[in-house]
């Protein structure tokens, strides 16, 4: 099929050759030979009259007209996933689909575990694929690379439509041997103490706690830079360190580790996390049934913990 002169059936390899400025790459993404990839490319350049993708040195790098039509034809591709998709009433009993979530360890550890559960009673043939926040949590969400996105309000992206599926306070965490921990925890104790913190990805970058930490007129002594948030409850163990976590992940740790947790000792924001999906997937029954399991699972948390 054609539209102005342009085979729709390039548009796909159009897409793939955008996102992973690479031929030999987008052919992997494409399930094609390299050499037929680069012969989508060459028509697509005699269409468009540019080279949409050009060499510098061992690398392939987006022309600026290139860089213009990323996120138009992204958008494109998956309002027609959308739509096609969308013929069928999503039926969870009958269907086959696979939903990828993107979430950190903390909302994994507390809250979409017990989604698997529900999932496999109500959807048996429904795969559920959880992959890693990023320093840039809603850039799969914009790329069309997740299905949802969960994460601190601050991380959300503003162009897609979100909505709250809970909040958690944070609370300071050691290990219940640490003497200065036997009185509720001071300010000045809290910077005086080493701190175990949590980093994410190369970027290394701040969590939520982190950033809201940053604006106080005090520095921490970090001591350990963990990778996740379910490994630092152990590396305070054992030491005279502490560590801001989350409330809920706490209290789950604090039952099986000897943990004193205590309050903060100043004002502190609460943690609001957010379900996102593309804008463009607002139609998706799929979707929409798949919130609904989450908030449900939300309303719960409290109980489990």
């Amino acid at each position: 099929m054609r539209f102005k002169r342009l085979d729709l059936n390039l548009l796909m390899a159009l897409d793939a050759m955008l996102a992973e400025r690479s031929v030999t790459a987008a052919s992997r993404r494409l399930f094609l030979s390299q050499s037929a990839t680069s012969g989508a490319l060459a028509r697509l350049r005699e269409h468009f009259h540019d080279e949409l993708l050009v060499s510098v040195g061992r690398r392939m790098i987006l022309t600026p007209f290139a860089q213009s039509i990323v996120e138009p034809v992204r958008r494109l591709m998956l309002q027609i996933e959308t739509t096609v998709g969308s013929g069928a009433r999503f039926d969870p009993e009958t269907a086959t689909r696979k939903f990828t979530i993107s979430a950190s360890d903390y909302v994994t550890e507390i809250l979409l575990a017990g989604l698997v559960v529900d999932v496999a009673k109500a959807a048996p043939g429904v795969i559920l694929e959880f992959v890693p926040s990023l320093e840039n949590p809603a850039g799969p969400l914009e790329a069309g690379d997740i299905d949802l996105l969960i994460t601190p309000d601050i991380f959300a992206s503003p162009g897609h439509p979100s909505e709250l599926l809970f909040e958690d306070e944070h609370v300071v965490v050691g290990w219940s041997g640490n003497p200065r921990l036997d009185e509720p925890l001071s300010a000045e104790a809290f910077f005086d103490l080493g701190h175990v913190v949590v980093r994410f990805a190369r970027a290394r970058a701040p969590t939520f706690a982190d950033m809201q930490i940053a604006k106080l007129p005090a520095q921490r002594r970090i001591e350990t830079i963990a990778a996740s948030f379910t490994s630092v409850p152990r590396m305070v163990v054992g030491t005279n360190r502490v560590a801001v976590m989350h409330r809920r992940l706490a209290q789950m740790y604090a039952k099986n580790l000897p943990l004193s947790v205590h309050a903060l000792p100043f004002d502190f924001p609460p943690l609001r996390e957010m379900i996102q999906s593309h804008s463009v997937r607002l139609p998706d029954e799929g979707l929409g049934w798949l919130k609904q399991l989450l908030h449900r699972q939300a309303a719960m948390i409290d109980l489990r913990s």
